[in-house]
């Protein structure tokens, strides 16, 4: 193989190491692992929100159970001295029967507060369960998706990993200054630089090539470039 030919496979090597890098970066699994990452952070902000409303509403619940209480408590009091005959007074009798009334209504609505509550707690138990259960579903996919991504990342890690030793293998066999050419020349213009000849035809601006160019680029003995787009020309049987 002459150094033309050593500086083409060259480039072979460097655009498969290249499009394995954009794998490594691009592998689709990785597209559902960030949607799963991503659902998995969405579920527990919304558990987190949830259990602050449901430690709200507990605690709203609790509050009005003790005031239930105190009502209670308050409205036996009133009672033993209203019918114990402790009170003979009239107007005091009908203040307290108007006190106990009152209490009794402030009662009744707490009560029906307190099951509301109990209600709206409950509700919120059952989101939090199946909140809870779709996260669970979501880390089982997340561990699966990640070992999945790892599989194939060690595969075309192992293969971008042996071609680089190819690679740095086969430079070893081609003039520095030759790869130096070469490497400003993909600095330069990116992409294919060293192109093969077909026909007459240059392989990378497609542009028909003086007959005296072609018998010098033949032998691939030498460097020779396209006169239009500089690319360094390369014989293919």
């Amino acid at each position: 193989m002459t150094e033309i030919q050593s500086l083409f496979k060259l480039q072979e090597l460097d655009m498969e190491c290249l499009a394995l890098e954009t794998a490594l970066r691009e592998l689709p699994v990785q597209k559902e692992i960030d949607e799963s990452q991503e659902r998995l952070s969405m579920l527990r902000e919304r558990l987190s929100r949830l259990g602050l409303e449901l430690n709200r509403v507990r605690k709203e619940q609790k509050h009005e159970e003790w005031e239930i209480k105190d009502i209670t408590a308050t409205a036996s009091s009133i009672s033993r001295k209203l019918y114990g005959g402790e009170v003979t007074n009239p107007r005091e009798i009908e203040n307290m029967r108007y006190r106990l009334d009152t209490l009794e209504a402030t009662k009744s609505r707490l009560e029906d507060d307190v099951i509301a509550l109990m209600e709206q707690a409950e509700a919120l138990e059952s989101e939090i369960s199946e909140v809870n259960l779709e996260i669970t579903q979501k880390e089982a996919e997340l561990v699966e998706l990640t070992g999945k991504r790892d599989l194939e990342m060690a595969a075309v890690s192992a293969k971008l990993s042996n071609i680089t030793e190819d690679r740095e293998r086969l430079r070893t066999q081609i003039p520095d200054p030759l790869v130096k050419k070469y490497e400003q020349l993909l600095r330069d213009r990116g992409g294919s630089v060293v192109v093969p000849i077909k026909g007459k035809i240059c392989g990378g601006c497609h542009v028909t090539l003086p007959s005296s160019i072609v018998i010098l680029a033949k032998p691939n003995n030498a460097v020779v470039r396209c006169e239009n787009c500089g690319r360094i020309l390369c014989w293919r049987e």
